[in-house]
């Protein structure tokens, strides 16, 4: 997705006629990935073609009349900071160039010019700016997701393919909002024909070129990718637009993505929608009854003050059972959690901090997979203060979480879920859960991610000629791009570059 359909627009800049000529047929003989913009004499002519042509690079001399080479890339650099150079000089005044300017200047050629260097010089840096708009195109493409307004000459600058598709894929519950152990964000990779960014390890939102989806279905890439990436007990949100539309409008669609799945994410349920064809009306969650809900929280706070907890807890059952027959929203779902978990703080004279009951109320709608896993995480708290549950104190314990810290190690290959390891361990997930926080300062997730990260650069240190598929299996994941990114966003490289 590089500019000019893939191709690199080229300024070739020398007031020797001979010299240009030169370099222009290497370029358009021998590099493809570059689109010769025009030709200068001196670095004046070069600037005004600059601003015509929106050039990608600058190839130039150094010494030339009228305005050399250096001045040149002062100028240009101010003028259109984006652009980059690679400059041509003689041995006497090599160093000179090169310490003068490094800010936009990929490389170097030295005179006479010889083709096998020439070469080899351009492909340093048709990788050099791959990675550059790659950088810039993720960086946009995260603010769009972030809300920003983006000017459409930019959009246009680096989403140059004509029309788009979009999808976005999320497991399990919305991203933390308040928590320091917020996952680190996701970013697609340099290799990849499309965009993917997400907010955390669970989401993907993707945008994709329509001469990169063919004329398959997007439904069916989404289709498979949801396959190969879903854990076996999460639930996922897939919304997509099925009809490709135009880049003045990516803006737009990823507002309203990230909008309908906020309105449509609900705990435990798999929905797959079409944001082009299904008419979607927030109608379809009917609107609570207050009375009814006043009466709920009226009755609880009643079971609480005469300590009949038994009660209590089968009144929270019911609310749950009603609300999850009824399908409401997660953002419906935390006000009303909220509404009674204050019930009861109010009528037990809980003393556990407000910061830490925040993060395991996160906790709880982030890992939860089914509404009777959220309601026994949420109200972990009501078996506490009703004497039904007593966490052994021994629990509380280096020794214990090494334990714990080892059995995941031993099980890279195939990590169990937050609750399968509370299941073992005989201990609730809430639990759990301060237990990583406490140790570790890190989320489930997040330290799941770094154990099996580490584990899997050990493999490709130990073991370079290894596929990228077997490292990712190795350590747990069944889709090799999934792991990519994942290792990407870790590292800050892609697999293929750590192994190098």
């Amino acid at each position: 997705m590089e500019p000019s359909e893939n191709r690199f627009k080229v300024i070739v800049v020398d007031d020797e006629a001979v010299a240009v000529k030169a370099i222009c047929v290497i370029l358009e003989k021998q590099c493809p990935e570059f689109e010769i913009a025009g030709t200068a004499g001196n670095g004046r002519e070069a600037l005004e073609l600059l601003q015509k042509t929106s050039a990608d690079l600058i190839l130039t001399d150094v010494e030339m009349p009228v305005m050399s080479g250096l001045e040149l890339v002062r100028q240009a650099s101010v003028k259109m900071p984006d652009v980059c150079f690679v400059v041509v000089s003689g041995y006497q005044d090599f160093e000179y160039a090169r310490d003068a300017f490094r800010n936009g200047v990929l490389d170097y050629l030295t005179k006479p010019i010889v083709p096998s260097r020439m070469l080899a010089t351009m492909k340093n840096v048709e990788e050099k700016l791959r990675k550059i708009y790659y950088d810039r195109r993720m960086g946009v493409f995260r603010r769009l997701c972030m809300g920003e307004t983006i000017a459409l000459e930019e959009i246009q600058k680096l989403f140059p393919y004509k029309k788009f598709y979009a999808a976005l894929l999320r497991e399990n519950g919305l991203p933390r909002r308040y928590s320091p152990a917020k996952e680190p964000e996701l970013y697609g990779t340099i290799d990849e024909a499309y965009l993917v960014y997400g907010r955390d390890n669970m989401e993907e939102l993707f945008l994709i070129p329509e001469e990169v989806l063919g004329d398959q279905p997007l439904i069916d890439y989404m289709t498979r990718v949801e396959r190969r990436q879903k854990m076996e007990d999460s639930y996922t949100t897939l919304l997509y637009y099925g009809g490709a539309f135009y880049a003045t409008e990516i803006s737009e669609k990823i507002r309203n993505l990230y909008y309908w799945l906020n309105t449509l994410s609900t705990v435990g349920l798999s929905q797959v929608v079409d944001l082009d064809k299904k008419q979607i009306f927030t109608e379809r969650f009917p609107a609570a009854d207050t009375t009814e809900f006043s009466g709920l929280l009226q009755e609880m706070e009643w079971y609480a003050k005469t300590g009949r907890y038994d009660q209590f807890r089968k009144c929270i059952a019911r609310a749950f059972a009603h609300w999850e027959e009824e399908k409401h929203p997660q953002i419906w779902l935390e006000q009303a959690a909220r509404r009674i978990l204050n019930v009861i703080r109010l009528q037990t004279g809980e003393e556990e901090s407000l910061v830490e009951s925040e993060y395991q109320f996160e906790d709880a709608f982030y890992y939860s997979t089914s509404m009777k896993m959220l309601q026994e995480n949420l109200y972990s708290s009501v078996y506490r203060f009703s004497g039904k549950e007593n966490e052994n104190p021994k629990v509380d314990s280096p020794e214990f979480f090494e334990n714990i810290k080892t059995y995941l190690r031993d099980h890279i290959s195939g990590p169990p879920s937050l609750q399968e390891l509370s299941d073992l361990f005989a201990i609730s997930q809430a639990y759990m859960s301060r237990l990583f926080r406490k140790y570790t300062r890190q989320s489930y997730n997040q330290y799941l991610t770094g154990i099996r990260m580490e584990r899997a650069k050990q493999l490709m240190e130990e073991n370079p000629g290894l596929f990228v598929r077997d490292v990712a299996e190795l350590v747990g994941y069944r889709d090799q791009f999934y792991f990519s990114r994942i290792f990407h966003s870790y590292t800050g490289q892609s697999p293929a570059d750590y192994i190098k």
